[in-house]
């Protein structure tokens, strides 16, 4: 019998279990010339007739062992010269220095991907094995992985496949031996530098020994378990999904806000990773950092936007959540200045709805008033009033002050995130700013003993009441109470 059969027809079982290639696949096979990618390579050639397979191994030369990484790639085109596989060779130039296993881990799936699209093949085949499996839970875990994570490698997802988790790599390099197909030692699996020899050479090893001998086929189980409980949640998340999802395309998607709002918090994690998963293919790059900062925009009053991996960016605008890979989309461009007609006593403008009303007597209560209100000497004003957002160059003089201040100054003293101060109507009349919405008022329009008209402007965030009409007609500049 054939060393290979038993393993062969094993693999076999399991690729259509899991529908992991089917007939006519165009598969990207990665190839280093270790045991595993070697027992991937045969294995993986012993399928193309009997599925139509066209194959396409790739070999990335990190250049980081001299001499020895040029025998891993002379090793891996002979043999693909032998099992009649085409093959493309990759060179990287990576620093030495931090970081290098996840830099290079980055840079190799960058190269697969691009050959991928470039040749027109549809799907990655990597050579990761059962130990592979438990070694990626257990980091997982250390780091502080959520349900995704601790499910550990997946079989296929985001185009890559990966058909030998079934497997541990005893059981592949005894099948190589006993076909006299030779594999290259890569020295460098043994240097625990790197955080992931460490687990394999130096922690798991102490946990067998101390605690459970069966430690890694533990790991490998709970993994598969973690895995179909996840799959459970996403597929209820899913008809979640399409329930709040109020518009969706290739480059932008629209998520109801309130019903986010309303999901249970594991469920708005996997709402959120959907939704830039759909504009992005891919979900690898979408972590429990990115959920927080969305997070805070949802809480956050007016419209924020933050940008995450891969040229996706989210806008909080009203009652909507918005992914786009178009920054256009959701960059808070400075709004027109809006002129306000002596008709209105209300208008809606840069996220606010704002109400005006002059007074012949002050409130009780004027001056304990919301940082959304402010009154003003009527008198004091020069012109009509505009709102718009903030310019280069402006100046004015808080409430309090003898001297103009800068406003960027101003935002800086405040502690106003760069991001908001594009955000924050700005009120002018024909010669100066008089309000800082929700900030501060000019010291030159402030009430004093000799006002005798006063004007309330009120504002109020459009995120927290419905619509109303914004241009009702009142008689005058804007609406008078007569007291």
């Amino acid at each position: 019998m054939n060393p290979s059969s038993e393993i062969l027809a094993r693999l076999e079982e399991h690729i259509q279990k899991q529908n992991l290639i089917v007939s006519g696949d165009k598969l990207i096979l990665g190839v280093s010339g270790g045991s595993d990618s070697t027992a991937l390579l045969y294995l993986i050639t012993r399928l193309r007739y009997n599925y139509n397979l066209s194959l396409l191994a790739v070999h990335i030369n990190h250049q980081l062992r001299g001499e020895a990484s040029d025998a891993d790639e002379k090793a891996v085109r002979e043999l693909c010269i032998k099992l009649n596989v085409p093959l493309i060779i990759r060179k990287l130039q990576l620093d030495p220095g931090a970081d290098l296993e996840n830099r290079a881990r980055s840079a190799r799936f960058e190269i697969f991907h691009n050959v991928l699209n470039n040749y027109r093949f549809k799907k990655i085949v990597l050579a990761h094995h059962k130990w592979d499996q438990a070694e990626t839970m257990l980091m997982n875990l250390i780091r502080g992985a959520g349900l995704t994570g601790l499910a550990g490698i997946k079989a296929f997802q985001d185009k890559v496949c990966h058909p030998l988790l079934i497997f541990s790599p005893e059981e592949l390099r005894e099948m190589l031996q006993k076909l006299n197909i030779r594999w290259r030692e890569d020295q460098s699996n043994f240097e625990n530098r790197f955080t992931r020899n460490r687990l394999r050479n130096e922690l798991i090893p102490m946990i067998q020994k101390e605690f459970n001998p069966q430690f890694k086929d533990k790991l490998v189980e709970e993994a598969r378990i973690i895995g179909e409980a996840e799959v459970y949640i996403r597929d209820k998340v899913t008809r979640k999904f399409r329930k709040i999802c109020l518009e969706q395309a290739r480059d932008r998607v629209i998520l109801s806000l309130p019903d986010i709002f309303k999901a249970a918090s594991i469920e708005q994690y996997y709402i959120l990773r959907y939704a830039y998963q759909a504009i992005t293919n891919v979900e690898l790059d979408f972590l429990s950092t990115h959920i927080k900062e969305i997070q805070a925009i949802m809480l956050a009053e007016g419209s924020k936007y933050i940008s995450l991996p891969r040229g996706v960016y989210v806008k909080k605008q009203y009652q909507e959540l918005i992914f786009s890979n178009n920054e256009q989309d959701v960059q808070s461009n400075p709004s027109e200045e809006l002129q306000l007609e002596a008709e209105r006593s209300r208008a809606v403008h840069m996220d606010y709805r704002f109400s005006f009303k002059y007074l012949k007597i002050l409130p009780d209560d004027y001056q304990s008033l919301d940082r959304y209100h402010a009154v003003i000497d009527a008198d004091k004003l020069t012109g009509s009033i505009s709102v718009r957002s903030r310019r280069d160059g402006d100046r004015f003089i808080p409430l309090g002050m003898k001297d103009f201040k800068k406003l960027k100054d101003f935002f800086i003293d405040e502690k106003v995130p760069k991001y908001d101060r594009d955000l924050i109507p700005i009120f002018a009349d024909g010669e100066k700013l008089i309000w800082i919405c929700g900030y501060r008022i000019d010291n030159r329009i402030r009430v004093d003993e000799h006002s005798s008209r006063f004007l309330m402007i009120s504002a109020e965030p459009l995120a927290t009441k419905p619509k109303r009409a914004a241009s009702r007609v009142k008689r005058g500049l804007y609406e008078f109470d007569e007291l």
